[in-house]
């Protein structure tokens, strides 16, 4: 065991239990750091007063209100350490692992004993932004008595929104640190075997989700940015004797295919393991909701101040655009992944239904260097709201192409995000891609609308509830009767020349004529101008091009077969 001449620590452990108990696993961990930690402070949001008698007199117990997460409690924590400047090496770290093995915690401490850093965790992150987890982190005196060390905590606040708390303080911390020079390290680094054991689990997860076996394989992006506490779950636990409660309690990404008996052969560990499983399934959420604030719908203030109207045309200088509707702020990560394959300068638009997702969003962008325009609208007209409001600005006028996304999650089919995901790749999959769109919009003055082929729907067992309104609509737009019949990209996501939606623009549709959001299905005015937009691109003399082949006029009859599947018909 390390000496304790060598390297005073202390700990502070952030703890919550839905049934107040500091459970058997809770206790091993504290069993553990106190093998290495000179005191801890345990700082609980809901613990049984029982539950802290007969604890070492090492440990510090502080309950406090369930607000903020664990970092208020880190911070809590943080500032009850007295003399923290007496300390070589503070601990942070969550009850959020099970605990099963002893001496798990002291091989990463042997590991890294002689490795020059300021700072280290057990696992990190590539989602969102280089990050080390929060669940296991040390401090060095070098970090934790400075200036900016102090600065951070102190500027910790009680947040409610999960993502907002991600990006501010989960990934925030690490890029705080960075910025002023603190060097960070890792534990556990994944060697190009680990790499290969995630891209399998990876693809497995893919196909049980519905992904067509020829998409499946992950990217080499995808791969590095899989969160390995998750996906090398059993490989950590080989190493240093953990496993993240979630895992065992929820496997979220599918990758449980290794049996515990296999992997942890102690009888009584394992049954210790089993119980907690069966417990905390019964008594926690599965999984902690991203939400946006108490409320979200925005005010006529903060419409006034942020929304669309308030974009400043002269900061706009680029020939391409692209327009996303952020509804689900959870997938920001994974739709910028796709974005940053447009790779010609460009502006970028992003519609938000709130004030707390305008400052999520905003910040993530920041932190990826984009100068985006991020701005609030109401919960109006799903993505095609937020789209015409823009359109009706005239602010997309100067551009020779715009590309038309959303964050979609289909209410229709639990394949949603697969089709989000197929849009998206044959949109923005890669470069090369985007560049032979742009060429054609750049080859061909008479392109006006690029969408993917896979979702061109021409039969008329697709106009759903729509027809009629759709030709009192053309009618106003000045489209001749004779010359309306079906022909979309299901999904409104696209490629577009801003010239070929003049008549729509020219329309102006107003947010009043919109249907109040019930989950519709069907039959709505965003479904039936869905169903308008290549008319319209049609009307001002131009042609609609697939994805496949861009710069070619498609035929409506070639797509008379073709079917959406997670689209009713």
């Amino acid at each position: 065991m390390e000496s304790m001449m060598a390297v005073r620590r202390v700990a502070v452990l952030a703890h919550f239990d839905a049934e107040g108990l500091l459970t058997e696993s809770a206790r091993r961990l504290l069993d553990e750091l106190l093998l290495h930690a000179e005191r801890i402070v345990l700082v609980s949001t809901r613990l049984a007063p029982e539950q802290a008698e007969g604890l070492d007199d090492r440990i510090t117990v502080i309950i406090r209100e369930n607000v903020g997460y664990d970092f208020y409690s880190f911070r809590t924590g943080i500032f009850a350490i007295e003399a923290l400047y007496s300390y070589d090496e503070l601990i942070v770290a969550n009850d959020s692992v099970i605990t099963i093995d002893r001496g798990g915690i002291g091989k990463a401490f042997a590991q890294m004993r002689d490795v020059e850093c300021d700072v280290w965790g057990m696992t990190e992150s590539l989602q969102v932004s280089r990050h080390l987890q929060s669940y296991f982190l040390v401090f060095r005196k070098s970090a934790f008595f400075s200036h900016y060390f102090d600065r951070f905590w102190r500027n910790v606040r009680v947040l409610d929104d999960k993502w907002e708390i991600i990006l501010s303080y989960e990934v925030g911390l690490t890029q705080w640190l960075l910025s002023h020079g603190a060097r960070i390290a890792v534990a556990f680094q994944p060697d190009d075997a680990a790499r290969r054991t995630v891209a399998v689990r990876l693809k497995r997860k893919r196909l049980r989700d519905g992904v067509n076996a020829l998409i499946a394989a992950p990217s080499k992006q995808g791969v590095l940015h899989a969160n390995p506490a998750h996906y090398l779950w059993d490989e950590l636990y080989r190493r240093f004797g953990f496993i993240k409660s979630e895992v065992l309690r929820d496997d979220p990404n599918g990758v449980l295919d290794v049996e515990l008996a296999r992997l942890i052969t102690d009888d009584a560990a394992r049954a210790m393991v089993e119980r907690e499983i069966a417990r905390m399934r019964q008594t926690r959420k599965s999984v902690m909701p991203i939400v946006t604030g108490e409320r979200d719908a925005p005010t006529p203030d903060e419409l006034d101040r942020y929304g669309v109207g308030a974009i400043d045309a002269e900061e706009l200088g680029a020939r391409f655009a692209i327009v996303l509707h952020l509804f689900h702020v959870d997938l920001i990560d994974s739709i910028f992944a796709y974005m940053r394959n447009v790779i010609v300068d460009h502006d970028v638009f992003v519609s938000v239904k709130s004030i707390a997702d305008r400052r999520i969003a905003i910040r993530y962008f920041q932190e990826h260097k984009v100068p985006a325009r991020v701005f609030i609208h109401p919960n109006i007209g799903r993505d095609v709201g937020p789209f015409i409001s823009l359109l009706n600005t005239g602010l997309l006028d100067r551009y020779d192409a715009v590309c038309k996304i959303h964050s979609k999650k289909s209410v229709y089919h639990d394949g949603g995000g697969q089709w989000r995901d197929e849009l998206m790749k044959s949109l923005l999959g890669s470069s090369f891609e985007v560049l032979r769109i742009l060429r054609a919009f750049d080859e061909h003055p008479a392109c006006g609308i690029v969408g993917p082929e896979s979702a061109y729907l021409s039969n008329a067992r697709f106009w759903g509830g729509n027809e009629e309104r759709l030709r009192v609509l053309g009618a106003e737009m000045g489209i001749d009767d004779a010359r309306i019949r079906l022909g979309f990209f299901a999904g409104t996501m696209f490629w577009f020349r801003p010239a070929a939606l003049r008549a729509l623009r020219a329309r102006n549709i107003g947010l009043s004529e919109f249907d109040p959001e019930a989950g519709q299905r069907d039959a709505t005015l965003a479904h039936v101008i869905e169903r308008l937009f290549v008319l319209c691109a049609e009307h001002e003399g131009y042609f609609a091009g697939t994805t496949r082949s861009p710069g070619v006029a498609l035929r409506h009859e070639d797509y008379d077969k073709q079917g959406i599947f997670v689209l009713p018909s």
